[in-house]
């Protein structure tokens, strides 16, 4: 500790410093020699006062060194290095300790800031009904086609209050909330972690430590369903940015029911809404149309199309006209939809190596379970390698079980889209008028062709192909 200060050559410290300058000196010196991440500072604050024309020395009493000294330099630069491989040592043993946690499924899962959920005294979390209904509200509204800067105008515009009390909320903190798992009830530990002892900064976990998603830990909020579900329209919005050849970029709108639904079957562009003016008797009226943005001049960098554009009323008119058909034909429906799920399903070969994989990584989690629950006092090179392995062994399982997951998501995804399907046009009983509900629910995108050939691709794997207003040919003299 720095209990006097060393004055030589009657140098009067006060007629140079102020009294704060005095006092920023000596405490930058006090932080810098015991925080050896500050080494560098130390010995640079030191060096600047034994340069000065009337140079200070720092006697650090416990330690007998009197910066003065030629030797106190040396001496100090040993103990700071001391100082620093303790503080490495403690900082491994931490963190060793807190990945042991993690493998023996216990988490820590502060809930000061976080909407939804409560801490009791005993450490019990437990469900704030009132800001749960916010959060289910977030999921509900982003699954029915809102975008997240709307949601957060929303909630700012009935003054619902965020995490943390703020009734301002921003597209940002929507996003994650739908982003986080611990709304089903699951916690996934260590998204983040310390890259450096010395600064303490921390970092995303992008396959620098192993992360362990660890269920049921806490009451859930949302489904298991729902998150999927919400995980899956933000991948398809993500996606929307550039399609597969790179070809186009774009961003989601949800102002209108077909905003980002419809696309350019010659050259696969966007379909953007247009409004035009016309004509009649003199009478100047206003039309929404929809039109390949290539063919309406807004891509820079792509010119050769021609599709003619469509007026929106049209395509309302052109889907319910399917929509009817479709219900006086339901067997048909339910035919191709099979067939649709069918295709993407597993085949036997692959679920029978999904089934391996469950029970190898069930296998794999109850060992590394078993040794994350041996107490051990000091760190075992043996133990950490064969835990090292195991995690490692357990990742490359499941990444292929993933793989297999995902294809069987899509197979009980077409499943789920027929049922609904099935239920709406069941309970829907006025076909005339356009349905905006019904069309969200159902269709996953149009195509628009040349001479206004619209294609509709239901999101149970049905489509269907119609010209959504045929041309006037003149009549024969």
């Amino acid at each position: 500790m720095v209990d006097n200060i060393n004055r030589r050559n009657s140098f009067n410290l006060a007629h140079h410093y102020t009294w704060w300058a005095f006092f920023i000196v000596i405490g930058g010196i006090y932080f810098a020699y015991f925080y050896p991440s500050s080494l560098t500072a130390c010995i640079s604050i030191i060096r600047k006062l034994k340069g000065r024309k009337n140079p200070i020395g720092v006697y650090f009493e416990k330690e007998n060194i009197d910066t003065l000294d030629s030797k106190s330099e040396l001496f100090l630069t040993i103990l700071s290095s001391m100082a620093q491989e303790e503080s490495r040592s403690v900082s491994e043993n931490t963190k060793w300790g807190v990945q042991k946690r993690f493998q023996q499924g216990i988490v820590h899962m502060p809930t000061t800031f976080f909407l939804g959920y409560e801490t009791t005294e005993d450490g019990e979390i437990y469900i704030n009904e009132e800001q749960a209904e916010v959060v289910r509200r977030i999921f509900r509204e982003f699954l029915d086609g809102k975008g997240c800067p709307r949601i957060a105008k929303g909630l700012t515009r009935d003054g619902l209050k965020t995490g943390k009390g703020n009734k301002t909320w921003t597209s940002d903190a929507v996003y994650k909330i739908l982003k986080q798992e611990k709304y089903q009830g699951h916690c996934l530990a260590q998204k983040t972690v310390t890259i450096d002892y010395l600064t303490h900064k921390r970092v995303r976990n992008r396959d620098i430590q192993p992360q362990y998603f660890v269920k049921n830990t806490h009451p859930a909020i949302i489904s298991e369903e729902t998150f999927e579900a919400a995980q899956q329209e933000i991948k398809r919005r993500s996606l929307m940015m550039r399609d597969p050849d790179n070809k186009y970029r774009q961003h989601f709108s949800g102002h209108s029911p077909f905003s980002n639904q419809y696309f350019c079957g010659e050259c696969g562009r966007p379909v953007i809404r247009r409004r035009l003016t016309s004509s009649r008797k003199g009478e100047k009226y206003y039309i929404s149309a929809w039109q390949c943005r290539v063919t309406a001049g807004r891509d820079p960098d792509y010119k050769d199309c021609k599709t003619s554009y469509i007026q929106e009323t049209d395509l309302e008119n052109a889907f319910m006209k399917v929509v009817r058909e479709m219900k006086g034909n339901l067997d048909t429906v339910i035919e191709e939809a099979r067939q649709a799920i069918e295709k993407a399903s597993l085949s036997p070969p692959e679920q029978q190596r999904l089934e391996e994989l469950n029970t190898q990584i069930e296998a794999i989690t109850d060992r590394i379970s078993d040794l994350a629950a041996k107490e051990s006092a000091t760190r075992d090179a043996i133990y950490d390698a064969t835990l090292r392995h195991l995690i490692y062994e357990q990742e490359i399982l499941q990444q292929e079980r993933d793989s297999l997951e995902e294809n069987m998501q899509e197979q009980l995804y077409l499943e789920k889209q027929l049922q609904s399907l099935l239920d709406l046009l069941e309970t829907t009983e006025e076909l005339d008028d356009f349905d905006v509900t019904l069309f969200k629910k159902t269709i996953e995108r149009g195509i628009i062709y040349k001479e206004r050939m619209v294609e509709f691709q239901f999101k149970c794997g049905v489509k269907r192909i119609l010209c959504a207003k045929e041309r006037k040919t003149p009549k024969k003299k």
